[in-house]
């Protein structure tokens, strides 16, 4: 009798032939979740195509706080200055997580503090603030010169570039304080190449925010065939000459005066004050409207 239930029992724990049941969970959940993240990505891409905005901007699992001697540079920001409670949260967390990824070098001498750090981190969250995903994918690094250097890309004498194959952005540090100095000339050198870093990517990278601002450029591009307002456009002055070398120097140039001169842009060309804004997904100057 006990070897029976020996046998028994011994048949009750040989394991089930096929996929053990946790692997098979495992499986179905990924599986699912793979889909779901295709379903949704697809639906965004319709809601985008149609209201020219992702689902959502800001969704963060936790808020990073600046330490507190940064905290002060905040304020020097006139987006940040205008913004909710709870938007300059969002913003604070953008900034900490740029100065996280971000590695800051300086050339001929030029010591990098942290107004530097903080001047440049802050135009670059302030243009990517309607964007949800706002860190650079091809922004690793940012070098600063004291004044003008050689570019051993270009073979020129430069006052800043984006070299996506470094995947760094290079400034020279005294243009990029006249840039922000003089606020509503439509020239500033940091909007002009953060500008060709946010349109390189939307042509690389595989994102929502991508998508938008490329899939707009090129409504934009088709907006501007027309010979009568690209005339007009040069007849305005309101786009220095340098904006129409070639389609990327027009929209670096364009970004400009979007950040520096909404109202004027606005006023003159309403349409194109629209596709940059769709771009950029920043509506901010309508909010403080």
């Amino acid at each position: 009798m006990n070897l029976y239930f020996l046998y028994i029992i011994s048949l009750q724990e040989q394991p089930e032939p096929g996929i053990p049941k946790y692997l098979a969970v495992l499986l179905a959940v990924t599986l699912i979740s793979t889909c779901l993240y295709y379903i949704s990505k697809y639906l965004e891409t319709v809601y985008a195509n149609k209201y020219k905005k992702p689902f959502f901007v800001h969704f963060y699992l936790s808020s990073k706080r600046l330490p507190k001697h940064l905290v002060p540079f905040l304020a020097t920001n006139s987006l940040y200055t205008k913004l909710d409670k709870k938007k300059k949260k969002y913003f604070e967390h953008r900034v900490v997580r740029f100065l996280e990824t971000t590695k800051f070098v300086g050339r001929d001498g030029l010591v990098v503090d942290d107004d530097k750090r903080m001047q440049i981190t802050l135009l670059v969250i302030q243009m990517t603030f309607g964007m949800r995903n706002y860190l650079l994918e091809y922004v690793e690094t940012i070098i600063l010169y004291p004044s003008t250097y050689y570019s051993i890309l270009n073979k020129t004498e430069n006052k800043g570039e984006f070299n996506p194959r470094s995947k760094a952005l290079v400034l020279s540090w005294e243009h990029f304080n006249h840039g922000n100095l003089d606020s509503d000339d439509g020239v500033n050198l940091g909007i002009h190449e953060i500008t060709h870093a946010i349109h390189y990517c939307s042509l690389k990278c595989n994102n929502i925010s991508s998508e938008i601002f490329h899939d707009t450029f090129l409504e934009l591009e088709n907006h501007l065939s027309s010979v009568t307002l690209r005339n007009k456009i040069i007849d305005s002055k309101l786009l220095r000459e340098y904006a129409f070398t070639d389609k990327f120097e027009f929209i670096a140039v364009l970004v400009e005066v979007f950040m520096e001169s909404p109202d004027k842009l606005k006023s003159q060309f309403p349409d194109i004050y629209g596709y940059v804004s769709r771009m950029l997904n920043f509506r901010y100057f309508e909010a403080q409207a």
